[in-house]
């Protein structure tokens, strides 16, 4: 029940799929009057947060309007998509979600979530990382079968992400599932206290995307066990994948989107299409995105990325029935 790497799997769909408008048409049909507010809903610090810092500059050059960060943290990223989907569809505010909130929250949580899938606009796939298990310096384990061990031996040892129905929370569960065991998960409102109490000891275990984990664990604060990917990451080249220590075609990277709120009208679509196609294409926001282990997704079409995300929300429901994960 491992999820296939959804860019890739799009490959031939992206080829033949072209917006309405060409870039230079699009960026002279709609220009946004004031400041545009980003959501993120992460606190500051984590993969989503960064990449949204990353991108407003070169984003608010080419709107001729300032790109104001707003952090809207908590529930996973789901606080911040509700205040996205009730937001006016005049393209003044737009939203970096990642699949928590955008998709694994609708089979997670499906009576509680107060909004729904049509309630947005989808622009476009931003980026991906490849994640990484990392732990405590103190935890015994080098391996993923020394992990294994460390877990039935100490059942008060917990795990924690940056809030439940995340794409990370739910990544470590099917890992879990697929090594047949329990662990407790502990809930945080952004990846930033996550990592602070995994540092202090509080935590044994999290799963967090390269931009948070590689540089920790290059510095030596925590030991990188794992790759979710069937890749090693360029940044930590000495760490073994999952699937090379056992976890056969395990491959289950994070990735960020830019939304808008549902309606948003074609012009607006188009423009913000083009514009953040030219950021994403950008060498200078390349290579900012490469020290932070992000890789950019360029060529997906609103159309194309609305399809990744019914694909996706079907395989992350196919996770949450195969390995029964609950909300706490």
């Amino acid at each position: 029940m491992v999820r296939s790497n959804m860019v890739r799997a799009f490959g031939a769909m992206l080829a033949v799929a072209v917006t309405s408008l060409t870039p230079a048409v699009a960026a002279d049909t709609w220009k946004p009057l004031v400041p545009v507010r980003l959501l993120i809903g992460f606190a500051p610090g984590g993969s989503a947060d960064t990449l949204g810092r990353l991108l407003a500059e070169p984003l608010a050059q080419r709107l001729g309007q300032p790109v104001l960060v707003e952090n809207v943290a908590g529930a996973g990223g789901n606080i911040m998509a509700a205040r996205l989907a009730q937001a006016p569809a005049d393209g003044q505010t737009i939203g970096i979600a990642a699949a928590g909130s955008m998709a694994i929250t609708f089979a997670l949580k499906p009576k509680s979530t107060t909004y729904k899938p049509s309630d947005f606009t989808p622009i476009t796939l931003a980026a991906t990382q490849p994640n990484v298990v990392i732990v405590n310096k103190d935890v015994p384990a080098k391996t993923l079968a020394e992990l294994k061990a460390y877990f039935e031996k100490t059942p008060a040892a917990t795990y924690g992400t940056a809030g439940v129905g995340t794409s990370n929370h739910l990544i470590a569960e099917t890992m879990f599932y697929r090594l047949g065991i329990k662990v407790p998960h502990a809930a945080y409102r952004g990846a930033t206290p996550v990592i602070t109490d995994l540092l202090g000891g509080h935590i044994a275990m999290t799963m967090d995307n390269i931009s948070t984990a590689g540089p920790l664990a290059q510095q030596g604060n925590v030991r990188a066990i794992a790759v979710a990917s069937l890749k090693r990451a360029p940044q930590l080249p000495d760490v073994p994948t999952l699937d090379e220590q056992g976890l056969t075609g395990f491959d289950m990277p994070t990735w960020q989107g830019v939304f808008g709120p549902a309606g948003l009208p074609p012009a607006v679509l188009a423009t913000y299409a083009a514009v953040l196609q030219e950021v994403l294409k950008d060498p200078a926001v390349i290579a900012k995105m490469a020290v932070l282990g992000s890789e950019p997704v360029t060529g997906m079409t609103a159309e194309a990325f609305a399809a990744f995300l019914e694909k996706d929300r079907k395989q992350w429901a196919d996770i949450v029935k195969a390995a029964d994960i609950a909300v706490e």
